[in-house]
């Protein structure tokens, strides 16, 4: 569980938004690499609040830190599925994709806020440490991660765009 959580954590780390044509998700500029974007479609389900990646820039094989509040308004059941993302900017020319996955969400909820599921509505503070894989590449990567629940509606969604040393 714990590759997981540091696969989840790259995903949730860079993730993107940039405004330049070779944008993966066509994304207006203004993230400096140091917060996140809420691209979820609908707040009933969850929010995200003060999240926070240290240190920036990250750098391979070092430590970050991820801390976040995670309110969860409605049940979360077993059967959601969490996909992630992860993309390298190549030459400023093509993004190459290091993953693209769909993931157990409770499994992945039970790693960072120590909840099995049924995850009850409330408030759960996220605090991780995780070791950076000394095998990806120095750059610009681009994230994305999107929740959803056991019938397939969107619950959350984060993206982040992020240098690598």
């Amino acid at each position: 569980m714990s590759v997981l959580l540091m696969i989840l954590s790259v995903v949730l780390v860079v993730s993107t938004l940039t405004g330049s044509t070779n944008n993966y998700y066509n994304e207006p500029t203004g993230n400096n690499g140091s917060s996140f974007t809420d691209c979820t479609v609908s707040k009933k389900f969850v929010e995200f609040s003060n999240n926070s990646m240290t240190p920036y820039p990250l750098t391979r094989g070092g430590a970050l830190h991820w801390q976040a509040v995670l309110k969860i308004k409605r049940t979360i059941q077993w059967g959601g599925i969490l996909h992630a993302t992860l993309k390298y900017n190549f030459k400023n020319y093509t993004n190459i994709t290091f993953f693209d996955m769909e993931l157990n969400l409770c499994d992945f909820l039970d790693d960072i806020i120590k909840q099995k599921c049924p995850v009850h509505p409330g408030i759960y503070h996220i605090n991780s440490h995780i070791i950076m894989s000394p095998l990806l590449w120095p750059g610009q990567y681009y994230a994305k991660a999107t929740a959803y629940d056991e019938e397939g509606e969107q619950m959350m969604c984060l993206m982040k765009q992020g240098i690598l040393e």
